[in-house]
This record gives C-alpha cells, sequence and structure tokens, in this order.
C-alpha cells in the first residue's frame, strides 16, 4: 500500500504554521504552542500539517509529545504517519514514547508501520525492533526500503540473508537493488555465495550489480 499522499510540501508545513499562528495574532517566536491546538481541534489535514510541522522543529517540539502520541490513536491513517514520524525526530533515545512507536508497529496500515520502524531505528538502532517490519517490506519487494536499508551500510548485518534470497527474486529490478545493497552492507560468505551466482543472471543490470558488490567487497579500485 502506498504511503499517504501529503497535499502541502514539507519544505513549506513550518512556513504554512507561522502564517496561520501570525494570522491568529500568536506571533511568531514559538510555534509549539498553535501547532498543539491543531493537533488537537484541527481536521485530520490540519493535523498533519502540524504533525509535519513538528517534525520540521524537532527536539526543539519536545512540549508536543503528549498530543502527538495522542495522534496514535486517531482513526485516520494519514495523521498516525505523520506523529510516527513526528515523534522520531522530535523524542530522545530511551524517552518512554519508544513504547507507544513499539505498538505501531503492528498497525494495520503499512505506511504507519514503516513510518514507526523508521523512527525506532533512529532512537534506539541497537534494539532492533524494527527489523521485522523492513525484512517484510524487502520481502514484498519495495525498493526505496530496500535502497534505504543499503544506506544503512554495515551496521544493517541483518539484512543480508533477505536480500540474499532477493536475488532470486522474479523481478530483476528487485535483484539488481539487492546486489546493490549488498554492496553498501558488506556481503557475508553466504551473501557472496548469492552474489556469485547472480553474476550469471539472464539480466545484464543485475549482473553487473552483482559484479560491482563482490568487487567491492574484494577492495577492487573499479568498484
Amino acid at each position: 500500500m502506498a504511503a499517504v499522499r501529503r497535499k502541502q510540501p514539507v519544505a513549506s508545513l513550518l512556513a504554512l504554521a507561522l502564517s496561520i499562528m501570525a494570522a491568529s495574532g500568536c506571533g511568531e517566536t514559538d510555534p509549539v504552542p498553535e501547532l498543539i491546538v491543531q493537533l488537537r481541534e484541527a481536521k485530520n489535514d490540519g493535523r498533519i500539517a502540524a504533525a509535519d510541522a513538528l517534525r520540521e522543529l524537532g527536539p526543539a517540539a519536545s512540549a508536543a509529545v503528549p498530543a502527538l502520541s495522542d495522534c496514535l490513536q486517531r482513526p485516520h491513517p494519514g495523521v498516525r504517519q505523520a506523529a510516527v514520524r513526528a515523534l522520531g525526530e522530535i523524542a530522545a533515545p530511551g524517552d518512554p514514547v519508544q513504547s507507544m512507536l513499539a505498538v505501531a508497529l503492528e498497525d494495520p496500515e503499512l505506511s504507519v508501520r514503516m513510518a514507526a520502524a523508521w523512527s525506532l531505528h533512529k532512537l534506539d538502532p541497537a534494539g532492533r525492533l524494527y527489523v521485522p517490519v523492513l525484512i517484510d517490506a524487502m520481502r514484498a519487494g519495495e525498493g526505496g526500503t530496500i535502497v534505504a536499508v543499503g544506506k544503512l551500510g554495515p551496521q544493517a548485518e541483518w539484512a543480508r540473508p533477505t536480500l540474499s534470497g532477493l536475488l532470486r527474486n522474479r523481478r530483476p529490478g528487485v535483484r539488481r537493488l539487492a546486489a546493490e545493497a549488498l554492496a553498501r552492507i558488506g556481503p557475508d560468505e553466504d551473501a557472496r555465495a548469492a552474489l556469485q551466482r547472480a553474476t550469471q543472471d539472464p539480466d545484464d543490470r543485475v549482473r553487473a550489480a552483482a559484479t560491482a558488490a563482490l568487487a567491492a567487497a574484494d577492495g577492487s579500485p573499479d568498484a
């Protein structure tokens, strides 16, 4: 299921919130109180915009954590997703809100589960509560997740078995992305064997990606 679309570009959300505050006579010194009001009283689009604006503020918006946590119970998946993403940027590692994010890993909407997974990764990468959700997304052939996991580099060693399995996926694009992700993470012995088999893949892009991944692992200057 595709992530919930935003009607307002992220870069302009904070500016929008500030303009709302200015129009209501609140000034521009501290947008957080008015954004909290928006979270509690606005309709769904307003709540999403407020949550995304708070996400832009990061830890400076810590006063909004209770209101954002309340949004995790809202029926609209876009509101829940926006709240989860904001909490990942605002909360501090070890914050009790992590337990709420862990519950969001079981949300019925994929977009919310994915947001919770990445927020938990940011707050507690060693905890690895997020791993099953990301693995499920990769196994489903979600290319953006494969790329994002690959960008984690060696800290994503937990993804090697899944990525190795994806080298047999029926879609060549997924196989290529899996090989490229393994190149970034660094293959272990089993992944090397899978990449070696992939150098005989019927798709030339997959063969090239597998060859490059093996060369990178061997420290080839041409990798």
